[in-house]
């Protein structure tokens, strides 16, 4: 006769699974763990997002780097931050696996909030450089835990809907968060606050931000590892099949998109608030005011994508997904290019820009992820989503470095102007392999001569 169970063993095993709308949970899984995955999904992007938005302001009046080399600064922090994420997120991953989720969770936000303590006491650029190492190791964190824990959750039926959900809340969290961070310098120093320490201020909030979600992280994330682990390919060998896999005209599409539509995310966490910054300077604004009025079109941008993605994601399901990548370059393009069109960027004329795109980044985002997902092999889906990922990482350094030198030697507008052509040539790209499917079709529906 075996023992009866004990009530702890009772509380875990037979209590019926957590359901929250339409997500149901694996058992164990209580409302305190899934209130610690939400709360850090709507503070993580915003948390990673607020160190690009918050730069013009950091290298002008806390470093007084010059104008004209501030984007060649910004490119040079954004290729650090992602060789930095290209080295340890794999390894990341894997000891997640051994250590479980909890402690690595919980490093990532003290380590980003570590950041921002020293960030904005750099004394030169290259103690920012460095800096901007510890903040990308704690993104690596939060990049790879979020969809991790995201996926232990739920049960297998309603995955997708929990990643969506965690989507969100992400989306929330940054036009939220940011919107209410925009106006702070300006406040420190109408409250007769120098313009260096107020922005020294202004980051250390955002170090409370991080210390407050590694709390609740620490308190109410679900402890432990998961039980069933896939066997990882070493990292050659993930190369090679996804290398291999671009053989497929469309898989080599969706690498191709995957770089664009993180070049798009890149440039505009990057050069945007970058631009409209200097924009303002020069059109008599104090670095406050400037950075006030740079932020409130970036949030902008941010509160149109979230619209977007149902819509995106309705239409993609309905669709060719070639179609949809189509559709997602022609609308970037525009977006971006009409950049070049503005007479005052920071005229009331760019939240039409912005809208614009605002859309394409949610369209271009979700088009490229879709395309790749319907196309990836059930045999070495891991594979190719890891090519993917790389890909998109190899497009951030790009836009990093050639909109760096663009933005401080030829024009402010360039990284927007390399991007759009970036998408024009994917578009055309598309457009071809529909054509050339359309006449594949027609081909063998054609009754033979």
């Amino acid at each position: 006769m075996s023992a009866p169970a004990t009530p702890q063993e009772t509380t875990e095993n037979d209590r019926p699974a957590l359901k929250f709308g339409p997500l149901m949970m694996q058992p164990g899984v209580r409302p305190k763990h899934l209130f610690a995955l939400f709360f850090a999904s709507f503070f993580g992007i915003a948390s990673m997002s607020f160190i690009n938005t918050s730069q013009p302001y950091v290298l002008t009046e806390i470093l007084g780097v010059p104008l004209d080399q501030q984007g060649t600064v910004s490119g040079n922090l954004t290729i650090i931050q992602e060789i930095v994420l290209l080295s340890i997120l794999g390894p990341i991953g894997a000891l997640s696996d051994k250590w479980g989720r909890k402690p690595l969770y919980v490093g990532a936000f003290v380590l980003m909030s570590f950041a921002y303590i020293i960030y904005p006491l750099a004394a030169s650029v290259m103690m920012l450089y460095f800096f901007r190492i510890f903040f990308a190791a704690g993104c690596a964190g939060n990049i790879v835990m979020l969809p991790s824990v995201a996926n232990d959750y739920p049960q297998e039926g309603c995955r997708a809907k929990m990643i969506a959900t965690c989507f969100i809340f992400n989306g929330l969290g940054l036009v939220i968060l940011i919107s209410l961070m925009k106006d702070v310098p300006v406040r420190f120093q109408d409250m007769g606050i120098d313009p260096v320490t107020a922005g020294r201020y202004w980051l250390w909030i955002m170090t409370g931000v991080c210390m407050t979600v590694a709390l609740v992280l620490l308190i109410f994330l679900k402890p432990g590892s998961p039980h069933q682990l896939d066997k990882r390919e070493g990292l050659l060998t993930t190369f090679k099949i996804g290398i291999a896999a671009a053989k497929n005209p469309r898989i080599a599409l969706s690498y191709a998109g995957a770089a664009a539509s993180r070049g798009d995310l890149s440039v505009m966490s990057t050069f945007f608030t970058l631009w409209l910054f200097q924009v303002g300077v020069d059109q008599g604004l104090t670095s406050a005011e400037a950075q006030q009025t740079a932020l409130k079109f970036y949030v902008f941008v941010q509160a149109v994508s979230l619209p977007v993605a149902p819509l995106a994601g309705w239409l993609l399901d309905r669709i060719d997904r070639l179609v949809g990548v189509a559709i997602a370059m022609a609308i970037a393009f525009v977006g971006y290019g009409s950049l070049w069109l503005l007479d005052n960027p920071i005229g009331n004329a760019m939240f039409a820009c912005a809208a614009i795109i605002g859309a394409a980044e949610m369209f271009a985002n979700l088009s490229a992820t879709s395309l790749v997902g319907k196309e990836a092999p059930e045999r070495g889906r891991g594979a190719v989503l890891g090519m993917w990922s790389w890909c998109g990482a190899f497009g951030i350094l790009v836009v990093a470095f050639v909109g760096g030198y663009l933005f401080d030697n030829v024009t402010r507008v360039g990284p927007f102007l390399f991007v759009a052509f970036a998408n024009a040539a994917l578009l055309c790209w598309a457009l071809m392999l529909i054509a050339r499917h359309r006449k594949d079709t027609s081909e063998a529906d054609s009754p033979a001569a």
